[in-house]
């Protein structure tokens, strides 16, 4: 249990300097901290933080230990300390000695030259997604990667009082500590949290079997079908138990340049192989049709492409992706008056539901007009 002691025997003061209280968000105790003491004192955008709260009792300081307990030193105040204070504090001057050694102790920490670069990735955009466990994903790739296999144990703290916020500060720390050897990456990728196959798996099952007939149609269509079938196959198992929670995950990859149209790619472009003419814009179909067998690609990159059961996915431009519905024009005799109709049908909405409204279902739908007279 925690301990008290006195240790002098005057009363403690009331703190009453201006430093404590002028911050009211986690950019103003940004700036006021590092952005004084660093010398690239400026950011953009602040992303995320693990202050998001009682700032009226935060005071920023250059060394918020150092400076802490020399002020409740000098002005009479009580001081409470953690292990994981002293240890963060500890970490942090170990940072700076590390850094400025770097080649000298090279060989204490990695067996490569130069830096490597680590990648960990998330579910999610930069105004989502956990940063701190971002940072906390990247120790396991520096442990991966470094000789000392006891390292990531030594730095993260493990004491009674430890929270998640002190992990991730440690995190941070270890990656700031090993920065002359590794670079860091954090991708970001979109994601569905939860998804719910209606029907039984007979149904998936019937509708997997309807594949075979596409071979009929011609190669195209016998390409498209070679593309279907490892999706539906995972649909199927999904009623297994088994969901393959790597391929749920794999549905879409965006890549943006900075002038044209952002490339998509992942399975859901096995429903884009024709554009709106008709016109085949999917992968080679030799290349489809001769799948590797064995060959899965789990890797999502810049130049992500997927491969299922070793039939390789393609990409296509986000303005590519054709309509999800059709049109045809329907002759009506409504007990002898005559009208020009057309039909139109397919997917052309999407259905919002839940009582939290967060969650999302194709709409498909039809709807019959009269086609105009005279048109435009």
């Amino acid at each position: 249990m925690p301990v008290t002691f006195k240790v002098a025997n005057h009363d403690a003061m009331p703190i009453k300097t201006a430093t404590y209280g002028r911050c009211k968000n986690a950019s103003d105790v940004l700036t006021s901290s590092w952005g004084r003491k660093s010398n690239a004192n400026r950011f953009e955008e602040l992303l995320q933080s693990s202050f998001s709260s009682d700032f009226g009792n935060l005071g920023p300081q250059g060394n918020g230990f150092v400076d802490t307990i020399i002020h409740a030193y000098n002005q009479h105040h009580h001081l409470v300390l953690r292990p994981d204070d002293v240890w963060i504090a500890i970490l942090g001057q170990f940072n700076f000695y590390v850094n400025a050694n770097a080649e000298q102790l090279r060989s204490h920490f990695v067996a490569h030259e130069g830096k490597k670069e680590l990648t960990v990735s998330a579910v999610g955009d930069r105004y989502t997604v956990n940063f701190g466990s971002l940072a906390n994903q990247m120790t396991e790739k520096i442990h991966e990667n470094v000789v000392d296999k006891t390292l990531k144990e030594w730095i993260l703290p493990d004491f009674s009082t430890t929270s998640f916020n002190d992990v991730v500060v440690c995190a941070v720390l270890m990656m700031s500590t090993l920065k002359q050897y590794f670079s860091y990456r954090m991708e970001l990728f979109c994601g569905i949290p939860l998804v719910t196959l209606e029907g039984e798996k007979e149904d998936w099952e019937k509708l997997l079997n309807r594949l075979d007939k596409l071979a009929s149609f011609g190669r195209e269509p016998e390409a498209w079908g070679a593309l279907l079938r490892p999706i539906l196959r995972r649909f199927v198992s999904a009623f297994d138990g088994k969901p393959d929670i790597d391929f749920w995950a794999r549905i879409c990859h965006v890549k943006n340049y900075a002038s044209g149209t952002p490339i998509l790619s992942g399975w859901i472009t096995a429903f884009c192989v024709w554009g709106s003419t008709g016109k085949w814009q999917g992968p080679n179909i030799d290349k489809v049709l001769s799948p590797s067998p064995g060959e899965d690609n789990t890797r999502r990159g810049r130049d992500f492409q997927l491969v299922l059961d070793g039939v390789r996915y393609g990409s296509i431009g986000q303005d590519k992706i054709p309509v999800g519905f059709c049109d045809v024009d329907v002759k009506l005799d409504d007990n002898g008056e005559l009208f020009d109709c057309m039909m139109v049908s397919g997917h052309v909405a999407g259905r919002l539901q839940g009582p939290e409204r967060d969650t999302l279902r194709p709409a498909p739908g039809w709807f019959m007009f009269i086609k105009p007279t005279n048109p435009a």
